[in-house]
């Protein structure tokens, strides 16, 4: 590239409030099904690393243009998703788009359109190890699907906004999954009608105390999950939370299950800088009984530096009525950038 098209990159990344972003994550990791075989791997494969870009433009009158992109990958095998390298079904990219929206800030709030992370996802997130192979949503300490706590939603207008203690946000999804009249088929992750949203009061009731409800909703099945949730700062350095779930979009409990209840209690506790995530978890199946499991979780984040960490994790999930279980230990390493 010429120097002018230097100058001119810089001078446009300088007048748009251009803010480039990314997060590099190593992870090894060993993990059980019952008494399979374990299966051992140094990778990325819940996808932590991101590489993204962030803009605020004042576009005059109290209305500004905010933009955000964000690809995730896998920096060590080239995989982008999990591992599923059979690529006659599935896509292997190495940068797999995560995030991508533009919207305006106004007086009244955050107006956008493009894809997301959910309210469903993003309020009341207390794990500390999501996108590892540890993490509570790998095994049942909390929703999983794209209508759960996992993933993004494609396609959507949103709505954002901060009002005193209370926080809204909402997402309505408008791609229509029927084919058109020469055959194409909307391949998003959303249907039109589906729908996530949030509330969340902080410090309203008391200081420290966080209270929040949100709800993803798939139109084509016609079913919803709900959540309620509260965290609590009970010390400086120590604070408790719990999550009720109720899963009724197919997927977001079990994969294959239709359906049940998931209750979440944990603390997070710190000393010096290390940064202590305590979890238990009960599923409850709306179906069979061997559908129903009790999930442990621990892990120790050492902070290296403001930028950098090194966690040691574990997460066992337990069938109560079968006595088999998923198994997940490993150590990761994370920078920012």
């Amino acid at each position: 590239m010429s120097d002018n098209g230097q100058n001119a990159m810089s001078s446009a990344k300088s007048s748009s409030g251009v803010h480039f972003y990314g997060r590099m994550y190593v992870g090894y990791d060993d993990r059980s099904v019952s008494k399979a075989a374990d299966d051992e791997s140094l990778e990325d494969g819940g996808n932590k690393s991101r590489l993204g870009l962030k803009f605020r433009e004042n576009l005059g009158g109290g209305l500004q243009l905010i933009g955000n992109l964000e690809y995730k990958f896998d920096g060590i095998d080239g995989q982008s998703e999990n591992d599923e390298i059979a690529c006659s079904g599935a896509d292997c990219r190495t940068f797999n788009l995560h995030v991508g929206n533009l919207g305006f800030k106004t007086a009244y709030g955050y107006f956008g359109a493009g894809t997301y992370e959910s309210p469903y996802k993003t309020m009341g997130q207390f794990d500390h190890n999501i996108d590892t192979a540890w993490g509570l949503n790998q095994h049942g300490g909390t929703s999983m699907s794209n209508a759960g706590i996992d993933g993004n939603v494609e396609g959507m207008l949103a709505y954002h906004n901060q009002i005193g203690p209370l926080e809204v946000a909402y997402m309505y999804a408008v791609n229509d999954s029927q084919p058109t009249a020469d055959g194409v088929i909307n391949t998003q992750n959303t249907s039109q009608g589906d729908y996530s949203m949030g509330l969340q009061l902080k410090d309203m009731f008391m200081s420290g105390l966080v209270l929040g409800y949100s709800r993803g909703h798939a139109h084509t099945d016609g079913e919803s999950n709900d959540r309620f949730y509260a965290s609590m700062k009970v010390m400086p350095n120590a604070g408790v939370f719990v999550s009720l779930e109720d899963l009724q979009v197919s997927g977001s409990y079990l994969a294959g299950v239709a359906s049940g209840d998931i209750t979440t209690i944990g603390t997070h506790y710190t000393m010096g800088a290390t940064d202590l995530q305590v979890v238990y978890a009960k599923g409850d199946s709306d179906g069979a009984a061997t559908e129903d499991y009790k999930t442990f979780a621990l892990s120790a984040k050492m902070n290296l530096s403001k930028t950098s960490d090194l966690t040691f994790g574990y997460a066992k999930q337990d069938f109560d009525s079968t006595g088999s279980d998923i198994k997940t230990r490993g150590i990761g390493l994370t920078h920012r950038f």
